[in-house]
C-alpha cells in the first residue's frame, strides 16, 4: 500500500504501530491486500512476500470455518461481523483465540462487498494482559493497605503506650502478610525463654518461646537474622515441635531492635509457603516503627524514673514518696488499715561528712539505702527526701510493726569503708500512724515532730500521738 494523502499517510502509520492485527482482503477471492506488521507477528509471517502468498480463509482453522456462513451472511446484510473466532499460526499449527471484528470498506456497483477490513486481537495476550493488569491492580492495593497500616501504626509509635504498639504491630503483620497468627515476643535477658507480649490469630496462644535452637523465635533473637522457614518437613535448623503442636507448618521470624536484639516478630501459617521480599519487606518496616517506639517508651520512663528517684541512691525521691502516701491514704479510708510514716534523720552526718569527706558521705548514705530497703517489706516504700533525710511509708502496718521496724532501723550500722574505716551512726525516727482526718502532709508534719523529740531526747525512736 503507497498511500497518496498526507491523511492516508498518517493513517498507516497508525494502522502499522497497532497491537492488534489489522487485515485488507477481497471479499469474492479473499486475496490479501495488506496485513500490519502486528498481523504478520501473529500469523507468523515474516515479509510481504509471505502475505501475497496467503488467502483470507487459510488463516481459519476448522473450528473458525464453523462461523463462515454466520459471517458471510452479516456481511452481505449489516456490513459487518463481530464476535470470537479461532486462526492458525501458518509455521507452528498453533491454534489462536481471537476476537475478530469484519467491517465491508468497498462495494461493487451492485453493493455487494467488495474489499473488507479484519481488526483481530489475540486473546492469549488480551489474557494475560488482564492477568498483568490484575496483578498490578493487586500489588496497588497492596501497598495502599501497607501504607495505611504502616502509617497508622507509626502514629501509634508516637504517643501510644507499649502494649497498644505492640498488639497493633501484631494485628498489621497477620492482616497484611495474611497468616494465621503473628506474635512479639522478648526476652528479658540473652538465652533466656522468649515471653510473649502481643498476640493474634488462632488458638491456642502461647505464653512462651524456647530459646535458641529450639524454636524459630528463639533461634531468630540467637542470631539476630531473619529465619524464613517454608515448611517445617525437612527443617533442621531449630526444632519445629511447638510450631507441629500448634498446627503450622511454614513461618517468617523477624528480629526486633537495631543493636541489641530488643525481642522477635513472628508470623506464622497453617500451611506451607513461601514468604515474598515484599512481605518480609513489610515485616521489617514493622520492626522498624517498633524499635522507634521502643526507643521513644523507654526514654520516657527513664527520664520519668529520674524525675522520681535520687539520683545518689536510686531510691523514690519525696515526689514519688508523696504520691505513695496519697496512694495509701486513699486505699485506708473507710476501711481498718492503717498507714504509717518513718521520717529518719542521720545524727551528726553532717560532721562526718565533714571530717571524711563528701566521698565518704555519699558512699555511707548509699550503704545506708540499701540497709534501709532489705529491712521493709515488699509492700513499703523508702526514699530519700534530703541530704541525710528518709521516709519510709508503710500502708496497712500496726502501731507494734511500726515500732519494731523503728528499732531496728536504729540498730543498723554502715560497717567499714573502702579504706577499712568502721563507720558508725545513729538516727533518730519519728513515727506517726494516720488518723482518718490526716491528710499526706499533716501524717509527714507529725512524724517529722515526733522526729525531732526523738532527736532531742536521744530515744532513737518517737512515736506521734
Amino acid at each position: 500500500m503507497k498511500p497518496e494523502t498526507a491523511e492516508a499517510r498518517m493513517l498507516l502509520s497508525a494502522i502499522e504501530h497497532a497491537q492488534n492485527m489489522v487485515a485488507l482482503a477481497d471479499y469474492d477471492t479473499g486475496r490479501l491486500r495488506y496485513l500490519n506488521p502486528a498481523g504478520m507477528q501473529l500469523m507468523g509471517l515474516t515479509d510481504e512476500a509471505a502475505v501475497a502468498a496467503r488467502w483470507a480463509p487459510e488463516f481459519f482453522t476448522d473450528v473458525g470455518f464453523i462461523q463462515a456462513p454466520e459471517m458471510e451472511s452479516a456481511l452481505l446484510d449489516q456490513g459487518r461481523w463481530e464476535g470470537r473466532s479461532e486462526f492458525r499460526h501458518f509455521l507452528t499449527g498453533e491454534p489462536i483465540p481471537v476476537t475478530l471484528s469484519t467491517y465491508v470498506i468497498e462495494r461493487t456497483q451492485d453493493q455487494r462487498p467488495a474489499v473488507i477490513a479484519c481488526i483481530a486481537q489475540d486473546l492469549r495476550t488480551a489474557q494475560e494482559h488482564e492477568q498483568r493488569l490484575h496483578t498490578a491492580l493487586e500489588a496497588a492495593a497492596y501497598r495502599v493497605r501497607e501504607q495505611h497500616a504502616l502509617a497508622d501504626l507509626s502514629q501509634l509509635a508516637v504517643d501510644g503506650d507499649l502494649d497498644h504498639v505492640l498488639v497493633a504491630a501484631a494485628d498489621a503483620a497477620a492482616a497484611l502478610v495474611g497468616v494465621n497468627c503473628a506474635s512479639v515476643a522478648r526476652a528479658e535477658e540473652p538465652g533466656a525463654v522468649l515471653r510473649v507480649l502481643a498476640y493474634r490469630g488462632q488458638p491456642p496462644v502461647p505464653d512462651t518461646f524456647a530459646p535458641g535452637t529450639d524454636s524459630q523465635p528463639g533461634f531468630a533473637a540467637a542470631t539476630d537474622q531473619i529465619i524464613i522457614c517454608p515448611d517445617r518437613y525437612g527443617e533442621h535448623r531449630f526444632s519445629t515441635e511447638a510450631m507441629n503442636s500448634r498446627g503450622l507448618r511454614s513461618g517468617v521470624c523477624v528480629p526486633i531492635g537495631a543493636e541489641t536484639v530488643w525481642g522477635v516478630l513472628t508470623a506464622h501459617s497453617a500451611r506451607p509457603r513461601d514468604y515474598s521480599d515484599r512481605e518480609v519487606m513489610f515485616l521489617r518496616s514493622v520492626t522498624a516503627v517498633l524499635a522507634a517506639a521502643i526507643r521513644r517508651i523507654e526514654a520516657e520512663e527513664a527520664l520519668r524514673h529520674l524525675s522520681l528517684h535520687d539520683s545518689l541512691t536510686g531510691l523514690p525521691n519525696r515526689a514519688l514518696a508523696h504520691q505513695q502516701i496519697d496512694a495509701a491514704l486513699a486505699a485506708a479510708r473507710g476501711s481498718a488499715r492503717t498507714v504509717a510514716a518513718l521520717l529518719i534523720d542521720l545524727d551528726e552526718f553532717k560532721t562526718l561528712n565533714d571530717r571524711l569527706g563528701h566521698a565518704v558521705g555519699d558512699n555511707a548514705l548509699i550503704r545506708l539505702a540499701e540497709q534501709l530497703q532489705s529491712v521493709i517489706r515488699p509492700t513499703d516504700t523508702v526514699a530519700r527526701i534530703g541530704g541525710d533525710e528518709f521516709l519510709i511509708v508503710c500502708p496497712d502496718t500496726t502501731t507494734t510493726e511500726a515500732i519494731a521496724l523503728a528499732t531496728h532501723i536504729t540498730e543498723l550500722h554502715i560497717g567499714p569503708d573502702t579504706a577499712g574505716r568502721e563507720l558508725r551512726y545513729t538516727a533518730s525516727v519519728g513515727i506517726a500512724l494516720a488518723r482518718p482526718e490526716d491528710t499526706r502532709d499533716t501524717l509527714i508534719r507529725r512524724a517529722d515532730a515526733a522526729m525531732y523529740e526523738a532527736k532531742t531526747t536521744g530515744s532513737g525512736h518517737t512515736l506521734a500521738p
